[in-house]
């Protein structure tokens, strides 16, 4: 069940019972009326008959005949509006002489449904009838029977009822109406959120939502608009950095090639000339010269095919750890970097830590050092590497040219570092500023075991 039809439910179930709790303090205050009005004009006529009655007594001439001939004592058919009660008459012999019933006859089939003055609990209203005996000079002449007929007040509440619950009936629908069209307002932007992560959903970055009138949607709009665009900024820079890799890539490769074609390729030349030259050679002393010449090709060979394999990948890593690794790149730097004063402090023993990790953090040092010596100018160069049961902690700062770090650098580097350390689930921060030299802290976890559950969850 959607949103909108659940608020459309609670404001009608709301409205009903609002309604239904109306209904019953009507029919409340119409009962205690129909009560006191019929109370009070049973008392009332009770009361006239009386003075009526007394001056009969006394006056001989109250016989009244109608055109009939018949006689009539209190003339009770002429008392057909008088409501609320029926009033009648009856003899000595307990026979019906008058009664105001016939004048109200027609005006009691208009009774309202049944179900209605059921709801009224017309037993709380004295419906009893009231009796005066008629005596005249001792004689007893019959009795006048006066019974509460509540049907008219009941008429009256029937109607007023009907009308006010029409009112309310077009104010219910009014009411429902006007909060579906309020509901369904509020919610439009709904549809214009959906559509925009379905977007996001099949990688349109460049969607947006606009400034909604609603203040509780204003703030979803920003937040969305906020994250297509670090979204958007984040896939553009991993494309960049897709090529940036690349071409670096290719450049390795090239550089490779040119290194193998050059240096390797003419190194085998001349040992090729060489071995030529023993094979012709006649002699001793000849075929030495050319055997020493092999011997120091192969020398510088098996330098040059060390300074590529190293290239390739670190074999320091492999053969003393990630410590002593640190160590060893650190020294080789400072040794082509005099004029930069280097403070130092790496633990040798870094413990057992994950291949990926090891190469990382080889790698950040090494970009780093690079940095400093082509880009930072500094005069003071700050390295600390420690660690924990945990997490190994790279700490380099220079007091450098700095730079501003809000814009995107064209190059590989700093980006292509903190794309690796996040990739290790690790972390990597940078303080700088123009002038104000430089401090990148690096923190790696020794085992990577976030990265294989990662994978693990992937694939259950």
């Amino acid at each position: 069940m959607s949103l909108q039809l659940k608020l459309n439910l609670i404001i009608t179930s709301l409205l009903i019972f609002l309604l239904g709790v109306s209904a019953y303090f009507v029919i409340e205050n119409a009962r205690e009326d129909v009560r006191a009005e019929v109370n009070s004009t049973a008392n009332l006529v009770l009361h006239l008959l009386d003075a009526e009655i007394v001056h009969y007594t006394s006056d001989y001439g109250w016989l009244n005949r109608y055109s009939s001939g018949e006689t009539s004592i209190f003339r009770l058919g002429k008392l057909g509006d008088i409501r609320h009660l029926r009033i009648d008459f009856y003899d000595a012999n307990g026979r019906l002489r008058e009664t105001n019933v016939d004048a109200r006859g027609t005006h009691l089939k208009k009774l309202p449904p049944a179900w209605f003055i059921k709801s009224m609990d017309l037993s709380s209203i004295g419906t009893e009838e009231r009796r005066k005996s008629i005596v005249l000079n001792g004689r007893f002449l019959g009795d006048l029977v006066v019974t509460p007929d509540p049907s008219y007040e009941i008429i009256e509440v029937w109607e007023d009822t009907v009308g006010l619950l029409g009112l309310v009936g077009v104010f219910f629908v009014l009411m429902n109406v006007l909060a579906y069209i309020a509901v369904r307002y509020t919610f439009k932007p709904v549809k214009q959120i959906l559509e925009a992560l379905t977007q996001v959903e099949q990688g349109q970055f460049n969607s947006r939502l606009p400034n909604f009138k609603q203040i509780e949607l204003q703030g979803i709009g920003q937040k969305f608009n906020a994250m297509a665009d670090t979204l958007q900024l984040s896939t553009q820079n991993n494309h960049r950095l897709t090529q940036q890799i690349i071409r670096l890539q290719e450049d390795e490769r090239k550089n490779l090639a040119q290194d193998i074609h050059d240096e390797i390729g003419q190194y085998l030349t001349a040992i090729h000339v060489d071995a030529s030259a023993i094979l012709g050679a006649k002699k001793m002393a000849t075929a030495k010269e050319s055997a020493g010449a092999i011997s120091n090709i192969t020398r510088q060979m098996m330098t040059t095919i060390h300074e590529l394999l190293q290239r390739l990948r670190p074999r320091v890593l492999d053969e003393l750890g990630l410590g002593l690794a640190l160590a060893e790149l650190i020294h080789s730097w400072r040794q082509r970097n005099r004029n930069i004063a280097l403070i130092h402090n790496i633990n040798s023993d870094l413990g057992q830590v994950d291949e990926s990790v090891a190469i990382t953090a080889y790698r950040v040092m090494q970009e780093c050092l690079t940095n400093v010596s082509k880009h930072a100018k500094a005069q003071q160069l700050t390295i600390n590497v420690s660690q924990d049961d945990r997490y190994v902690r790279l700490e380099i700062e220079d007091d450098g040219l700095g730079f501003d770090a809000t814009k995107n650098s064209n190059g590989y580097g700093l980006a292509g570092m903190k794309e690796r350390v996040q990739g290790l689930f690790g972390s990597m921060t940078i303080n700088t500023s123009i002038g104000g030299g430089t401090q990148i802290t690096v923190l790696l976890p020794k085992q990577n075991n976030q990265f294989s559950e990662a994978i693990t969850h992937e694939h259950d």
